[in-house]
């Protein structure tokens, strides 16, 4: 018979949604809580090992300052707007196309100015985004993700990552964190869960605890569930994010009788080099400069709008048009002029693996397109551009072409100042926006609509997108959600003991 061992709550995840949610409940009044990450310690950390970490988060300026521990001398050189609960969620009805449950809009956006506070006060270090530098300020133009934790969020190889603080802070606390310790069942039904049955180091046991939080990732990492849910080839998708999200967790749940939500044939996808490893790349790989230049397919032929919004609305779902392409291969094509336009952080902007020649037929040669083709496409393109519209690097400036299908919205610049380059990518996926309902307490929802005592979640794993997302949405998510996840879980415990 297998050992059974006792927690308060148990935390099935490792990465920041589940640090997020073990601190959550031990500083809400959880005794034993025990965090289980089926990974090796080398490789634990989840997605955020391979993220930038940047938060989306309502806030007025003020805010901005004091949470960033900005000075405001150096405040006064930092040239940027607040961004309101309206603005956040009339984005985040906008890019999922309404499809986004109202409830979880508003307590996603309402809680995230609170809960990006929280964190400060656990001991993140919030520091704000480089920008870009102008006569003399700070320029930060990416409307509500303006900060970061400090060095971002790989908890492996730096000691003031995002994962890295919360792991000293979860430790602090006294969060049990057990490593190799792969959950393989739950102990109940849909109507309530007791706890967990773990396969450790040391073989089989059972872990009976008063909640349990599952923040264990999406299946991206699963070629199998990639292929029956994302679409043709999927299962030979690159995938951006932790190998260990392989939704083993997930099928279990819905086994369990859980109620699925989210956009099951979509995720998070980002147009990536064309060189990446197969998974875990990372933030390094992502190929940003599209809507400076222009995108063309295998056959030399533009393919998608790339100056439809700021590439933070539009690059979790930019991999997707990449992946549908032929061959799953794209080209980014610009000029000095348009190298120089692009932002200068972050490096995925300006890549070293661009390719440079002084004409766009030997361009089209290294990377096997036809050069008449390009040459075509771009001076089509160079002749449909509305010149009497101003270009502006800074904001949408209306800078468009006319009678091209498809036409460019903004930010259209002739292609014609050498030396060109050339950026060859493909379809990354970062994490799938299928998964599980919660409530705004972060209890999971059976089918028929009742929480299932006992369980939360937040993270990957939740349900809450559709088509697009708003860059950096998901961190404040996992904060928003494993807070709430982390609080409840702890009131269920100390009201199951009064």
């Amino acid at each position: 018979m297998a050992e059974v061992q006792h927690a308060d709550v148990v935390i099935v995840g490792g990465g920041s949604a589940a640090h997020e949610s073990a601190v959550a409940a031990k500083y809400y009044g959880a005794d034993k809580v025990i965090l289980l990450e089926k990974a090796p310690e080398s490789q634990s950390g989840g997605n955020a090992r391979f993220s930038g970490t940047g938060f989306r988060w309502a806030f007025d300026l003020d805010d901005l300052r004091e949470i960033t521990d900005t000075s405001v001398e150096d405040f006064a050189n930092v040239v940027v707007k607040p961004y309101s609960a309206e603005l956040f969620k009339a984005d985040l009805n906008r890019v999922s196309q309404g499809r986004m449950d109202p409830e979880i809009v508003d307590v996603l956006v309402d809680d995230s100015n609170m809960a990006i506070k929280w964190a400060k006060e656990m001991g993140i270090e919030w520091v704000l985004q480089p920008g870009f530098e102008k006569n003399g300020k700070r320029y930060l133009t990416s409307a509500g993700v303006e900060i970061h934790p400090r060095n971002l969020g790989d908890g492996m190889t730096n000691g003031l990552s995002q994962l890295k603080q919360w792991d000293t802070i979860a430790e602090r606390l006294g969060v049990e964190k057990r490593y190799d310790s792969k959950v393989i069942g739950f102990i109940g039904d849909e109507l309530g869960i007791e706890g967990v049955r773990v396969n450790g180091p040391d073989g089989e046991y059972e872990i009976r605890a008063g909640a349990v939080i599952v923040a264990a990732g999406g299946f991206q990492a699963n070629p199998e569930m990639r292929a029956k849910y994302l679409g043709p080839n999927a299962d030979l998708m690159k995938v951006r994010g932790s190998r260990h999200n392989t939704g083993e967790v997930l099928k279990m749940l819905l086994a369990l009788g859980v109620m699925p939500s989210g956009h099951w044939q979509t995720g998070h996808a980002t147009p990536i080099d064309g060189t990446a490893p197969i998974v875990e790349s990372g933030d390094d790989v992502n190929r940003y400069i599209y809507p400076w230049g222009v995108s063309l397919d295998v056959n030399g032929k533009r393919f998608f709008d790339e100056g439809e919004a700021e590439s933070a609305y539009t690059y979790a779902k930019t991999g997707w048009a990449v992946q549908r392409q032929l061959m799953s291969r794209a080209f980014w094509f610009g000029d000095s002029r348009t190298w120089e336009q692009s932002p200068t952080f972050p490096l995925w902007h300006r890549p070293d693996t661009a390719i440079w020649a002084d004409s766009l037929e030997e361009l089209a040669q290294i990377v096997g397109l036809d050069p008449k083709a390009v040459r075509a496409t771009i001076d089509e393109f160079n002749a449909a551009i509305d010149t009497s519209i101003p270009f502006n690097r800074d904001e949408r400036d209306g800078r468009h072409t006319v009678g091209l299908t498809p036409d460019k919205s903004n930010w259209a610049q002739a292609i014609e100042k050498g030396p060109f380059y050339v950026i060859p990518v493909t379809g990354g996926l970062t994490f799938t926006f299928g998964g599980v309902t919660i409530n705004r307490d972060s209890q999971v929802i059976a089918v028929g609509g009742k929480p299932i005592p006992g369980l939360f979640a937040s993270g990957d794993i939740l349900g809450i997108f559709f088509h697009n997302y708003p860059a950096m949405t998901g961190q404040t998510r996992n904060l928003v959600f494993g807070r709430r996840a982390g609080q409840n879980a702890a009131a269920l415990v100390a009201k199951a003991m009064a």
